[in-house]
């Protein structure tokens, strides 16, 4: 009778463990469920922009669940944060399609005076056709710096910045330089000094052009009649630095770390043409090229931005 008894003791036991282990498999079967629905909803809501932050409640949510959540919360931040960038951006692009207006419609107007003084001109009268020719060229430079700026812009914006990166001689951009830049170096009366160097690195020709070019370009345009603009390379065990000084008017300590961002202009130079895309322009070029650059300035002593190029081809992958 006992042994009956410890048999049947023995069966309910069992049948009581299956239903406590089916009830088990049961219930984080419902949970991995309602988790699995919870994450979906989170997903859902920020693909189709309804995503909303709310307050978590740590005992009754699980850490992978919160973990989502602020991943969710920092990615709808930083598409808002995009947003509004890209915005801003539209803004500026469409200041700088309305300040092309104007140098169009002189361009035209001068043409026609042009035309019309021609069919009338005299000995006497060609220093008129000199400064109407001069108004002419001033306005289409200001457009076609415009237009460029613009197009650099969009082409940096949307990725088609593509580098072809090899080990090659630093003086051919050190000529190039040199042979842009002297004769309006020559027009302000500045001693631009260009060296000879037998440094090689790892850079895209036309690339690390464009980007020593903008700013020579600066040195150049911030530094008054009868200054100075030099240029030195210097090796390292691993990069070679150019440096590009000059004794314009150099950029307050406050505003050192913005000039690199896009279209940042101070209010020292508000009155001169540009649109503050240079420089951002070169940091994004010497970044594509695994090179960077950095700054250091005084007012009223000028400034000095360093290009750092690296020395070997670093892979891309």
């Amino acid at each position: 009778m006992d042994k009956k008894i410890w048999i049947v003791a023995l069966i309910v036991l069992i049948i009581f463990s299956v239903g406590i282990c089916v009830s088990v498999v049961i219930y984080f079967m419902n949970r991995e469920k309602r988790f699995a629905e919870k994450i979906q909803s989170m997903l859902d809501d920020a693909i189709s922009g309804k995503f909303q932050e709310k307050h978590l409640n740590e005992t009754r949510i699980s850490q992978i669940e919160n973990n989502m959540w602020r991943y969710l919360c920092d990615h709808e931040v930083a598409v808002r944060a995009l947003e509004k960038e890209q915005k801003q951006m539209q803004i500026h692009i469409s200041d700088i399609s309305h300040q092309s207006v104007i140098p169009i419609s002189n361009i035209v107007l001068y043409s026609q005076l042009l035309e019309e003084w021609i069919e009338m001109q005299t000995i006497e009268e060609k220093q008129e056709i000199k400064d109407e020719l001069a108004a002419i060229r001033e306005q289409a430079e200001k457009l076609d710096f415009l237009i460029e700026s613009l197009v650099k812009l969009s082409r940096l914006e949307t990725g088609i910045i593509h580098v072809n990166i090899r080990k090659q001689p630093l003086q051919s951009v050190l000529d190039a330089v040199k042979t842009q830049f002297q004769v309006i170096a020559s027009q302000k009366e500045i001693h631009f000094e260009v060296p000879d160097t037998d440094e090689t690195a790892a850079f895209d020709m036309k690339w690390a052009i464009e980007a020593m070019a903008n700013i020579v370009d600066n040195a150049i345009k911030y530094t008054p009649y009868g200054g100075n603009v030099i240029i030195r390379v210097i090796a390292y065990t691993s990069l070679v630095r150019v440096d590009v000084a000059d004794t314009g008017i150099g950029i307050p300590e406050t505003e050192q770390a913005s000039v690199f961002s896009r279209f940042y202009r101070s209010k020292m130079v508000s009155d001169r043409s540009g649109v503050g895309i240079g420089l951002y322009l070169a940091r994004e070029i010497m970044k594509a090229q695994n090179g960077y650059i950095k700054l250091s300035s005084k007012v009223g002593k000028g400034s000095t931005f360093s290009i750092f190029f690296m020395k070997k081809e670093i892979s891309q992958k």
